[in-house]
């Protein structure tokens, strides 16, 4: 069966968008449901092909990984096709670009499919892979560390800008057979990689942002061992010392203890080490105190490069909470006029913790088709496992105590989930959702009511001020409400002093 698409090179129509990356490792093909600033993924699915096994002997892709990737590139256009996919892209990085039977491959696939096939270029894919840090992470500032099966892309990201890069041979696989698994073999390769990099000894980042499958799963291992609150590893951090002691006990284990290793599969457990190895390196070479570990990788890094500049700009949280927001019924004034309305009660928020509330206040109604009974835990549980972008686990927690406060007074959950913040950041959460659940009584979650009604709170007193025709809102509950509400800004404002 042969299906032929039309892959437009720029302008990509409204509607679905596939990407398919075809990597040293594995194959992947992602559907986003719309050409927007924090895309929701409606189809994820990758195959381990290992197409770069045994490249850094033969030179050549892997036979057996060349049939896994055709079958599964098969299946793709299948799915695509039925999707009804309004634009896909196809490309291919280290293990097709350096085979000398990559072309071949290519040419093949594009005859039997009628499908065009991009094979990038190192510098490229470090770009790409740099772009995809842009798109989920406020205001980088680092180096980010793409490692593939073949290769491992680097550049310098500052907030908007992509800077230096580069490409170098320290793919999981190619490693590995390069040096027949000597670890002693595999320590001098990566430091000649890494100090053939010109730029990369003087760069001295605040921190390294680690993209691809390896590098996860080390998040993870970490995760479980500390027993981290929180499944998240998207913005998951590790001091450097920490990646110290983890390749430390990662090279102290035989080759069954890895295997062993919760949530790590066979095919990941032959290269956990030479990853360990390659992330140790990494931050000790250039001085990187910690590493923060990336969901998003070249394929959101290609998404991002196809929105419009004033797009990309915006901010990542507060798009995803527009979406969110725009998916639930709610859109219009509403969150902009709570926003406003509860400012002058947060007059001495850290401008990070004001951010927060303006997602907050896009999503302050996110429960309100919910059960009552069950509003609270729902919305709570929403944020912490929605895929908000631009918010590290700090801020997701915050927002999502604040969201559970706006349906409910007081927390009912388990206080380990909430152990990652501190005293201020559990008040703030508390005075944010409180002041939203206030806000509801006045306004009924509608713009253009809010201004009938105003709040003001000094020297620890808060007084309510309704105007004539909202004076009947005013209620026994409503002042309740309010006295909570006055308590709570209380004992954050103590806080603070």
């Amino acid at each position: 069966m042969t299906i032929t698409y039309n892959i437009p090179t720029a302008d990509h129509p409204k509607g679905l968008i596939a990407i398919i990356d075809i990597g040293s490792n594995s194959v992947r093909m992602v559907v986003y449901h719309a050409l927007k600033r924090v895309p929701l993924p409606l189809f994820n699915e990758k195959y381990m092909c290992a197409l770069g096994k045994g490249l850094a002997k033969s030179g050549k892709l892997n036979p057996d990984g060349v049939k896994q990737a055709e079958g599964a590139i098969a299946r793709f256009l299948v799915m695509a096709n039925r999707l009804q996919v309004a634009s896909l892209d196809i490309i291919a990085t280290a293990a097709v670009r350096d085979a000398s039977n990559g072309a071949e491959f290519v040419r093949g696939l594009e005859k039997t499919h009628g499908i065009k096939i991009t094979v990038i270029t190192g510098e490229r894919e470090a770009e790409l892979a740099a772009k995809a840090v842009l798109s989920s992470f406020h205001e980088p500032f680092g180096i980010s560390a793409d490692l593939g099966g073949g290769s491992m892309e680097l550049a310098m990201v500052e907030r908007s800008a992509v800077g230096e890069r580069a490409s170098c041979h320290l793919g999981g696989l190619r490693i590995v057979d390069a040096t027949d698994g000597k670890r002693d073999k595999m320590e001098d390769l990566i430091k000649s990689e890494l100090k053939a990099i010109s730029w990369l000894k003087e760069s001295t980042p605040p921190c390294i942002y680690a993209i691809g499958g390896g590098f996860r799963a080390l998040a993870k291992l970490h995760m479980k061992k500390t027993n981290y609150p929180l499944d998240l590893v998207h913005e998951y951090h590790m001091s450097r010392r920490a990646v110290t002691q983890m390749r430390e006990r990662l090279l102290d284990m035989s080759p069954t203890e890895l295997l062993g290793l919760p949530g790590i599969s066979e095919k990941r457990a032959a290269t956990i080490i030479p990853t360990a190895m390659v992330l140790h390196q990494l931050m000790a070479y250039t001085g990187a105190p910690e590493v923060r570990f990336s969901v998003s990788g070249i394929r959101e890094g290609f998404f991002f490069d196809l929105l419009e500049p004033k797009v990309q700009r915006e901010d990542a949280l507060l798009a995803s909470a527009n979406d969110l927001a725009a998916l639930i019924g709610r859109t219009g004034t509403y969150g902009r006029e709570l926003y406003d309305w509860m400012t002058p009660l947060f007059n001495n928020e850290p401008l990070a913790w004001r951010r927060i509330r303006r997602g907050l206040s896009k999503l302050s109604e996110l429960a309100w088709s919910i059960d009552p009974n069950f509003r609270a835990n729902w919305a709570y549980h929403r944020i912490m496992q929605s895929s908000l972008k631009g918010i590290d686990h700090k801020e997701r927690l915050m927002l999502a105590l604040a969201l559970y406060y706006r349906y409910s007074s007081r927390w009912k959950g388990d206080k380990s989930d909430l152990k990652l913040l501190d005293e201020r950041e559990r008040l703030w959460a508390r005075c944010v959702g409180l002041s939203a659940n206030l806000a509801f009584h006045f306004s009924g979650g509608r713009g253009g009511n809010l201004h009938h009604a105003n709040l003001q709170f000094h020297d620890g007193r808060i007084q309510l001020k309704l105007d004539e025709e909202a004076a009947p809102l005013r209620t026994e509950t409503v002042e309740k409400r309010v006295d909570g509400l006055g308590d709570a800004l209380r004992a954050f404002s103590n806080f603070i002093i």
